[in-house]
């Protein structure tokens, strides 16, 4: 969860002639499955292939749906700072998980342009969205309650649990020999044999 404080304003009403203040809100937010649907039933967009495409105000209210605080003003979301709009992002691309995949970087290692993560896959039926990943989520047997983690901690837990239940690929012709000379070594040298 990320914790971000928006700073209180000052404003002159020139109707009463006085100055009016609003307090500091504190807004808690959670980059999950959750918001993910929220956002997608409102702008009917799959969210994973849409980032790079979105508009101000579907960023902005992707953040709203990432709110947790409860019976926050919609007028808060336009004073967030361009540091908070980066803590925002930062959170978002943050694994939260000590996973990785072969030929990917590890979770703690410095990202630069050439190592950057690659795509994920779209499954077989096409584009990902909240449906494809909930159904996702229940085949592998993964509860609802998995639906409040953060988004990239679930997209790995998923990914996991898709390459354990893969099935095995085949040996090749190369890799069979290689593995039965290193077996009858072992048998060799376990009998004391020389064939």
């Amino acid at each position: 969860m990320l914790k971000l404080t928006v700073a209180g304003e000052q404003s002159w009403n020139p109707r009463t002639e006085e100055f009016e203040y609003t307090k500091p809100v504190e807004l808690r937010l959670e980059h999950s499955l959750l918001s993910l649907a929220k956002w997608e039933s409102k702008w009917h967009v799959p969210f994973l292939t849409s980032s790079g495409s979105m508009t101000r105000e579907q960023q902005l209210d992707y953040i709203r749906c990432m709110t947790v605080t409860q019976g926050t003003d919609p007028a808060v979301y336009r004073k967030l700072t361009r540091e908070q709009l980066t803590a925002i992002n930062e959170y978002m691309d943050d694994p939260m998980t000590a996973t990785w995949f072969a030929g990917e970087p590890k979770p703690n290692e410095p990202k630069d342009k050439r190592t950057a993560r690659p795509k994920r896959r779209p499954p077989r039926g096409g584009t990902t969205t909240a449906e494809v990943l909930y159904a996702q989520m229940f085949a592998l047997g993964i509860p609802k309650e998995c639906e409040k983690w953060h988004l990239n901690r679930l997209l790995t837990l998923i990914r996991v649990g898709q390459e354990m239940n893969a099935p095995q690929k085949k040996m090749t012709p190369g890799e069979r020999m290689s593995q039965q000379r290193a077996l009858n070594a072992q048998r060799k040298a376990k009998m004391h044999t020389r064939g």
